[in-house]
């Protein structure tokens, strides 16, 4: 079944405890996060008294029936020590559930649709943003935060067969002059994120040059040209920082990160894992289909729900590809 959750927070670091409590979600069992709203920052209501807060919604598939979903959504909060002495009260984490498709629910531990939902911009605002519903809006003052994992804009891209087969043993499938191109084209001066399995298929065996190299790795050993990150809260920190020598005379091309800000082009470029695990956060998905059927041991993960083809491009040289960009449903609208 398809869910959408309301989150919000308004003590100790706010966005931070909204990322970590979307991670937690996206980690549940029969849990599949889809889709991740922007942050809005909203005063705070019932106890006025206390921080603003900030709001976001996701969207779920899972097959958790609606009281066991609840239940694991509570012991994120309690995990996190949330404490509920009071109603309305001040929060580290607020996770509720909005809507479930197709179904009402009115019990004692549960209501479908949230009571609230009708009610409050800071619910209805977010959750416009990822849901087909037409929601009226009261007016109220619900401020967007430029903190969400979406606001990022990372963009997947790849190479597959006809099939979206990615790779065999730790290879990939095809190396194409004109794909290699236009993926040169799209990433030059810009972030790649990447896993270090992914580090190893580059011809090079090094960080890609000219390029802000940021990879995914459970060492801590260093990799030289590159940025080390351990999980995807992690990246989440490394991509909202700034470079410090950006812009200096003496600064080589092989270090400059000319976009590391939260609005730079940020392409994740590999392995399956890595897609599978940041596709909820994605905006855009540029794909290089080859027509050709090759035995692949990983595949490009399914997407076809949350995207829509914007545009292809027949390739140009003697091998029969087509470049494809997809866009994320709302984004292309």
């Amino acid at each position: 079944m398809i869910a959408y959750l309301g989150l919000g927070a308004n003590l100790g670091d706010r966005v931070k405890n909204l990322r970590r409590a979307i991670e937690c979600v996206k980690k549940i069992s029969d849990v599949e996060l889809l889709r991740v709203s922007s942050f809005y920052e909203t005063a705070a209501w019932g106890v006025t008294n206390q921080p603003d807060f900030i709001n976001a919604a996701i969207k779920i598939s899972t097959t958790l029936e609606p009281l066991k979903l609840l239940d694991v959504l509570q012991k994120i909060e309690t995990d996190m020590e949330i404490t509920r002495h009071e109603h309305w009260a001040a929060r580290l984490i607020d996770i509720d559930i909005l809507l479930i498709e197709d179904m009402k629910i009115n019990s004692e531990r549960l209501i479908i649709p949230h009571k609230f939902l009708y009610e409050r911009d800071f619910v209805k605002v977010p959750l416009a943003e990822i849901s087909p519903l037409k929601l009226n809006l009261r007016g109220e003052r619900v401020k967007k935060n430029s903190d969400s994992p979406i606001d990022f804009n990372l963009k997947l891209i790849a190479c597959v067969d006809k099939n979206f087969g990615l790779g065999y043993k730790g290879e990939l499938l095809f190396r194409i002059d004109e794909d290699l191109k236009n993926f040169r084209r799209l990433t030059i001066n810009q972030t790649v994120i990447y896993g270090r399995r992914t580090l190893k298929t580059f011809p090079s065996g090094k960080p890609l040059d000219l390029r802000r190299n940021i990879i995914f790795s459970r060492s801590k050993n260093k990799i030289d040209g590159a940025e080390i990150v351990h999980s995807v809260e992690e990246l989440w920190e490394e991509l909202g920082k700034r470079e410090e020598g950006r812009g200096k005379k003496n600064s080589s091309p092989s270090n400059l990160s000319l976009i590391p800000n939260p609005y730079s082009l940020n392409f994740v470029i590999g392995g399956a894992e890595i897609f599978h695990e940041l596709l909820p956060y994605v905006t855009e998905i540029y794909l290089t289909v080859v027509d050709n059927e090759k035995i692949s041991d990983v595949t490009f993960p399914n997407f076809n729900e949350e995207f829509i083809l914007e545009n292809r491009e027949q390739g140009t040289g003697n091998n029969k590809i087509e470049f494809r960009h997809y866009v994320r449903r709302n984004y292309a609208e």
